[in-house]
């Protein structure tokens, strides 16, 4: 949406304009082959006239509201003042025609005329209502076009594609305006799809992947880049912002999406915006805002697996004018899929989360808004059974007394002669997982001629506590076995100050200073039949940061933006080692202090060219960083002594963002290649039947590949829309800490191909509407270790489909839906431990009913 209502939502024009011919110097044949392909063979001519038909669907209501929909619905900013449509009620508005002739329709009776000042903004006022009257010629071809619009049949009915509105650049801009490889989740798509975590997002957006070892400890790569060491002093690849406040911990970023606006998904290095870390990409969660009118929904769901979630919302005004709140819960319990063979009666891998928001919006005056934000959330899970799936290294074998028989034999045939399978797993040492997350937040806004001040100051606080049986075989056949404790707490306080400049300028900046504090404390105990080694870190970061960046329009169709990131970070952390006389994964004790700090200049360029209206062109170069830190879980003192220096890369892209027939297609490109530097990677190398883990820096990689995103919308109520990524990322040099090479090796977790498509269609049905909605989603053969000949993950494909039925005076809904509907049995994670690969298994089919009453 592009409306700028003056007093009540001041929202610009979308930032325009871009520069062509920016050729990227010294990236790989194939990259510029890519980009040639993208400029030379999709540069074709454009239908975009100055005023294009669109389809309207506006009902009688208070006239602002009514010409907030029409913006929206046109395209177009309107500029109005309030009072001068205070009281005012707008006629019926139903049609496809353009939109001087809706406007008019909409303003008669209301002593309101309108004009153009440019292409993309209109005037409305008093003052301009003579020269713009409602004629009879407009009212009889008012009622001919909604008499055709009404007797319209599907196919015969074009519809443009929705808009999306981003904050990618740190103010409201339209998609496709902005020159970032960025895709966007809507919430129908979040409700019907039941996206209710990053890994339910993972594999809907080209070039993500996500897999968890727990939901504490979710390994998320953008690209091929990610981050697989859980230490209190190192950090993420990916970075997480919800409502524009920094996620640091990786314990707390699979957290429970609900009540959200949407979901934005940045990819490539973004830290000239988003600060450091997000050397891979960023996600960007932004919650609902209270609105002005009481509102509010409730929705329950019963499905399989004794699945029974709860939701419910309410907004509006508690003093009129002033304060806004809104207050959401969202409670999702479903008994686990998968059984233990030596723990009866015991339902593994199931859902049990609890979380609450609630937004406070104060309005002090026109021009000063404060938010306040909190939410609350609370996990109680049961084990989640690990498989042996390859096995490599022989384990021994315990007689019925408890002493080893001097047999061996591998994991997979122990599991395989007590009659596992993956709905039934042979662990006899019971898991759990409890997580406890809060923050609370203030957003204070204030706006001038001059642009808009905004500080964010926030709080986030994680207890996480996980006991899991790592190898999954029972401790009455092998005592060559362990499970994995880890009790860690993590706060962090965060301050942001923003200056944004007023969005119609033809020099658009971003300014502002970011300042971050982290505390964590990880205790991770390795528990062994007899004995138990713990490894403790307690981790203090300090961060600060001014950062910038500047848009110039240099034509109406030609901007130039630069933009840079200043950092400097300290980290402090004290750890031990205690084995208790174990030398199997902790293999010395020790205790010591380490210290260390680091300083970082990261920039960015970008030209894009408006080729017309509905077709941009951009190219950028960007630098990332990720900071420096101290190994988690080192064996011996040498390796908790080193310090793992940060990682950078140099990223060259090159995109196309285009709509086509009278907007009914959209297609997105992108082409880019990454160099980088120092990577850090964690290895768990096998020593014997277990193995120690080190971090280290590998020398350099390259990635490059092609992303395409899509969006048909044939006629109104038929949409397919969907993605595809195509990626070659490998090391260029790495020689790891034992001095094996893998260079030439593919990275971890980066699939050569992923795929999304997906179908939507609404139709009219027994007074109301009928939604259908399907989903298909590929992931390919990927690798998770740097050693390729081993721990290999099989690609796989899912299906998910819903039909939903919506009331037509929407006051309900109720939707059948189902989850992995072809129950494809399939790895979502995989990781070595002592020579032999574990796996966890995806959710098999899961379907239910949703019931939702609105009001």
């Amino acid at each position: 949406m592009r409306q700028k209502i003056v007093g009540i939502f001041p929202i610009f024009n979308a930032i325009r304009g871009c520069f062509p011919n920016y050729k990227i110097w010294q990236a790989k044949s194939r990259i510029l082959v890519l980009g040639l392909i993208l400029i030379c063979g999709l540069s074709l001519p454009s239908h975009a006239q100055y005023e294009n038909k669109k389809d309207f669907n506006i009902s009688t209501q208070a006239l602002s509201t009514a010409l907030l929909s029409f913006g929206e619905q046109a395209d177009l900013s309107l500029l109005v003042r309030k009072q001068d449509t205070d009281g005012k009620i707008s006629p019926p508005l139903k049609g496809y025609m353009y939109p001087r002739a809706a406007l008019k329709i909409l303003l008669k009776d209301s002593a309101l005329g309108f004009k153009y000042i440019d292409q993309k903004t209109i005037s409305v006022s008093p003052d301009l209502y003579e020269s713009h009257s409602v004629d009879q010629a407009t009212q009889d071809e008012a009622a001919v076009l909604q008499e055709e619009a009404a007797n319209r049949t599907d196919s015969d009915y074009r519809a443009p594609i929705d808009e999306v509105v981003v904050t990618s650049l740190r103010r409201r801009s339209n998609m496709q305006k902005v020159p970032v490889a960025v895709s966007v989740i809507k919430p129908p798509l979040i409700r019907e799809a039941r996206i209710h975590d990053i890994e339910d997002v993972g594999t809907r957006v080209p070039g993500l992947t996500v897999a968890s070892f727990s939901i504490g400890q979710p390994t998320i790569h953008v690209r091929g880049v990610g981050s697989n060491d859980d230490g209190a002093a190192l950090d993420n690849s990916i970075v997480m912002f919800v409502d524009d406040v920094y996620v640091g911990r990786i314990s707390a970023i699979s957290m429970n999406f609900f009540d959200l606006e949407q979901i934005e998904i940045m990819r490539g290095p973004q830290g000239t915006l988003y600060g450091k870390n997000a050397i891979g990409g960023a996600i960007n969660v932004t919650s609902k805002n209270p609105t002005e009118h009481l509102s509010g929904e409730i929705e329950a769901t019963v499905g399989n697996y004794g699945r029974f979630d709860a939701r419910g919302v309410i907004s509006g005004p508690l003093m009129t004018d002033k304060i806004l709140g809104r207050l959401a819960f969202h409670s999702r319990k479903r008994d686990g899929w998968q059984e233990s063979i030596f723990l009866p009666g015991v339902k593994q891998n199931d859902e049990n989360t609890w979380s609450t928001r609630g937004k406070l919006l104060f309005a002090l005056s026109d021009r000063l808004q404060v938010d306040i934000n909190g939410d609350f959330s609370r996990d109680d899970l049961e084990s989640t059974g690990r498989i042996p799936v390859v096995g490599r290294v022989s384990v021994r074998l315990l007689g019925s007394d408890g002493l080893p028989t001097g047999q061996k034999v591998l994991p997979t045939e122990i599991f395989r002669d007590l009659g596992g399978s993956v709905k039934n797993a042979i662990n006899s040492d019971r898991g759990f997982t409890n997580r406890t997350i809060w923050g609370l937040s203030s957003r204070i806004s204030r706006q001038s001629d001059l642009g808009r001040f905004l500080s964010i100051t926030a709080y986030r606080n994680t207890d996480f506590t996980w006991l899991e049986d790592s190898t999954g075989l029972p401790s009455s056949v092998t005592d060559q076995k362990v499970n994995s404790n880890v009790d860690e707490k993590h706060s962090q306080f965060s301050q942001e100050f923003r200056w944004i400049s007023p969005g119609e300028a033809r020099l658009k900046y971003v300014l502002g200073f970011y300042y971050l504090f982290e505390h964590t404390h990880r205790i991770e105990n390795f528990v062994f039949p007899t004995l138990v080694s713990t490894t403790d870190q307690d981790n203090k970061t300090n961060s600060l940061a001014a950062f910038g960046e500047v848009t110039y329009d240099l034509t109406q169709k030609f901007s130039f933006t630069i933009g840079a990131r200043l950092t400097h970070e300290t980290k402090k952390m004290d750890q031990q080692n205690i084995t208790n006389g174990d030398k199997t994964i902790l293999l010395e004790d020790f205790a010591l202090r380490n210290e260390g700090d680091w300083t970082d200049f990261s920039p960015n360029v970008v030209v894009s060219w408006q080729q017309a209206d509905d077709i941009m062109w951009y190219a950028s170069i960007s630098r990332g960083y990720k900071s420096g830190g101290f190994q988690g879980a080192p064996a011996i003192f040498d390796l908790a002594d080193r310090t793992i220096d940060p990682e950078s890369v140099w990223n060259y892209e090159v995109g196309l963002k285009s709509q086509w027939l009278d907007d009914r297609l959209r297609l997105n490109l992108v082409a880019f290649h990454s160099d980088y530097r120092d990577l850090q990677v964690v290895q768990f190398k096998t020593e014997g039947n277990f193995g120690v883990f080190q971090t280290s820096n590998a020398a350099s990689a390259s990635l490059e590949g092609l992303e395409m995103e899509f969006t048909l919308k044939p006629f109104s109520g038929l949409e397919f829309f969907g993605s595809y990524a195509y990626l070659d990322a490998s090391y260029d040099e790495f020689n790891d800490l034992s001095g094996r090479d893998f260079t030439g090796n593919t990275l971890r977790q980066a699939p050569r191909h992923s795929l999304y498509l997906a179908l939507y269609y609404e139709r009219p049905f027994y007074k109301g509407r009928l939604r259908f909605r399907a989903d298909y989603r590929y992931q390919g053969e990927s690798f998770r270790e740097p050693d390729n000949s081993v721990t290999i993950q099989p690609g796989f494909d899912l299906v998910d489909a819903s039909v939903a039925y919506e009331s037509a005076d929407n006051a309900w809904e109720a939707t059948l839906w189902a989850k992995n509907l072809l129950d494809k049995e399939y790895i979502s994670h995989l990781y070595v431990l002592g020579g032999n690969d574990y796996a966890l298994f995806g959710t098999p089919r899961t379907y239910g009913l949703t019931l939702t009453l609105n009001f």
